[in-house]
């Protein structure tokens, strides 16, 4: 992807984050939106692994295509469960204080974000990396900020500015991942595809599907939603 449309996408992911993260600072979504917002964001991570990310990187990876998918996986897994608070993007969380170990997951987990979206752009998968990213983090960004609202230890100049912090790390790992990336072998160009993969993996399985099942009363809906994510990446096919 040139240049001239990569950055202005990188601003769009920013200014969707910040967006998202300001919106619990004035009203606090319903539990029944939110787990249709991260329903449909787990079909869209679902559909962009299986029908684009692992299409475009098995051919170069072959047989070793399982290697730094897992690798991807288990990290945001040790990263997740055993470093950071946990954004809990399932809809229901008590607040949890956020520690520096908390502030540094979270903050590694989106430059992770970006490395998919920088790796993704050498493969030609910038936009649909860019639109499975970008959808990721609005119930992310929600579930963040609506923490930090609901501890009352922050005034909202405060989480605003946590909020960009949060909203700004994508970019530039993505801005890095393809100044580190550009030029080199196609086999670590989709190494560090397939990892960003497993983290997809992980947060749409470990983090979001939870949620479609967790809602017995007309819970359909919520598969619903998933289904129209996984859509869209089928049908995006065609189009990126």
């Amino acid at each position: 992807m040139e240049k001239a449309v990569f950055y202005p996408f990188l601003l769009f992911v920013f200014s969707i984050t910040m967006v998202a993260g300001w919106i619990p600072t004035i009203r606090i979504w319903s539990q029944e939106t939110f787990r249709a917002v991260v329903s449909f964001c787990a079909g869209v991570l679902l559909g962009a692994v299986f029908f684009h990310m692992l299409p475009q990187i098995s051919p170069v990876l072959g047989e070793q295509v399982g290697f730094p998918i897992m690798l991807g996986f288990f990290t945001i897994f040790i990263l997740e469960k055993f470093i950071m608070v946990h954004p809990c993007e399932e809809g229901e969380c008590d607040y949890h204080s956020m520690g520096m170990a908390a502030c540094v997951g979270i903050g590694f987990h989106s430059l992770l974000d970006g490395v998919a979206i920088g790796a993704g752009s050498l493969m030609n998968l910038s936009l649909v990396i860019i639109l499975a990213v970008t959808i990721h983090k609005v119930p992310a960004a929600l579930a963040l900020s609506g923490i930090l609202v609901k501890g009352g230890e922050y005034s909202r100049e405060k989480i605003l500015l946590s909020m960009f912090i949060f909203s700004l790390t994508t970019p530039i790992g993505a801005i890095l991942s393809v100044l580190l990336l550009q030029g080199m072998d196609d086999h670590l160009v989709a190494v560090a595809l397939g990892f960003s993969a497993g983290t997809f993996l992980f947060i749409s399985i470990g983090d979001l599907l939870p949620t479609v099942y967790e809602e017995h009363h007309k819970g359909y809906r919520n598969l619903v939603c998933m289904g129209l994510g996984i859509l869209l990446m089928v049908l995006s096919k065609g189009i990126f």
